[in-house]
């Protein structure tokens, strides 16, 4: 009998959570997309290049994706079988809530020990091999700032203006440059040439300017310079050139567990929460695919079929209060208001004090204490009712 619900619900899990988890990976993955569009259509980037940059994102999005469809999966299971009567059955034939544990902690293990390899060692590679195809695509990008005519003012307080520009080896007549990137302080620059220079390998862009003069204005006026020169080499880095800010030569989201843990140990106030931070998220949220999954069976129990829209309302409810707690923990371990270890883990530690809780109700068949607020939530919902709510 045990061997028979056992398979039974494996198969039943094991169709529900991957259509969940390539709902998931969808929405999220077309987020993402969003955000790189810029990108991705400023530069001569081919098809490979935009599948090359989805594959990469991957693991990160996996990192997200993977709890909430597990947690979803896993309630639609228990919610058809509700719906159906089939946990009825089940139940008064003398099989105890409990009884389904195993099947269940076979799928959220297996998820568990998936994630922690993503999180581990997948995502600081694809996280590392993700910025430097950016900074590629920053590279081919850079024909797109070598217009002639018009001012050019695509890359964050940087303006640029060229008189003409031959793009077979990137020699440019008649330039003015706008730079006000540092801050109360504005630089301007015109010159009778300049040479573009991209070295294959480095996070940066050279203009070679000749015979120009520069001037630098403060935000009083006070104190402004003006000097001509010769030869000048303006720089870009190509994460400027993206939009985006490099913070260092290695970023936290591409170290490995060892590094994350020497960096802690080297560091002090801010830097080591910065880094502690990261180091205790890598392991709490993979930890969250079995905590959050271990609410959806008996969520699920809870709903009869015509209020399965409040069974998934209530888990995804669950899940974004789970994430802007570890978001909101994030931003107050960064500022040191809180240790990172209690941001990081104390999402999970009330994920798993709802699923004991949720757990204990359903195997003692005793009456929640929010029935209430489950009921008002399946008045909002379409075609749900109080009706539709199971009492075990």
């Amino acid at each position: 009998m045990r061997k028979t619900l056992y398979i039974y619900l494996l198969r039943e899990m094991l169709i529900a959570v991957p259509i969940c988890l390539a709902g998931v990976f969808f929405v999220l993955l077309t987020g993402q997309l969003f955000q790189l569009m810029k990108i991705l259509f400023s530069s001569s980037c081919s098809v490979w290049d935009i599948a090359e940059v989805v594959l990469l994102v991957m693991p990160r999005l996996a990192q997200f994706a993977t709890p909430m469809a597990i947690m979803l999966g896993v309630m639609l299971v228990f919610v058809r079988l509700n719906g159906d009567n089939e946990l009825i059955a089940l139940r008064a034939a003398g099989t105890s809530f409990v009884e389904f544990l195993p099947p269940i902690l076979g799928v959220l293990l297996f998820a568990t020990v998936v994630s922690f390899i993503n999180s581990l060692y997948i995502i600081p590679a694809s996280n590392s091999a993700f910025e430097m195809k950016l900074r590629s695509l920053g590279r081919a990008s850079v024909p797109t700032i070598l217009k002639e005519g018009v001012f050019v003012s695509s890359i964050p307080k940087l303006v640029f203006f060229f008189r003409s520009v031959d793009h077979s080896d990137m020699s440019i007549k008649g330039v003015f440059i706008q730079d006000q990137r540092q801050p109360n302080e504005q630089v301007t620059i015109s010159a009778e040439a300049a040479q573009l220079v991209v070295p294959p390998d480095s996070k940066s862009i050279t203009f070679q300017i000749e015979n120009g003069m520069m001037t630098r204005v403060p935000e009083h006026m006070q104190e402004a310079q003006a000097m001509s020169f010769k030869n000048y080499d303006f720089t870009i880095s190509l994460d400027e050139l993206l939009g985006r800010v490099e913070t260092g030569v290695k970023k936290r989201n591409e170290m490995n567990l060892t590094e994350l843990w020497e960096s802690v140990k080297k560091s002090q106030g801010t830097l080591a929460s910065y880094y502690g931070l990261e180091l205790y998220q890598r392991l709490a949220f993979p930890s969250a695919c079995l905590l959050l999954g271990l609410i959806g069976p008996p969520l699920g129990a809870l709903f009869r079929q015509r209020s399965r829209l409040t069974g998934i309302t209530i888990g995804v409810g669950i899940f974004l209060t789970y994430y802007v707690l570890m978001t909101a923990g994030r931003g107050l371990a960064e500022s040191n208001r809180i240790p990172p270890s209690l941001a990081a883990w104390l999402p999970n530690l009330l994920c798993a004090s709802l699923a004991v809780y949720l757990w204990w109700k359903m195997q003692t068949e005793t009456p929640f204490i929010f029935d209430r607020l489950i009921d008002k939530v399946a008045g909002f919902c379409p075609k749900n009712s109080a009706e539709g709510k199971q009492s075990l």
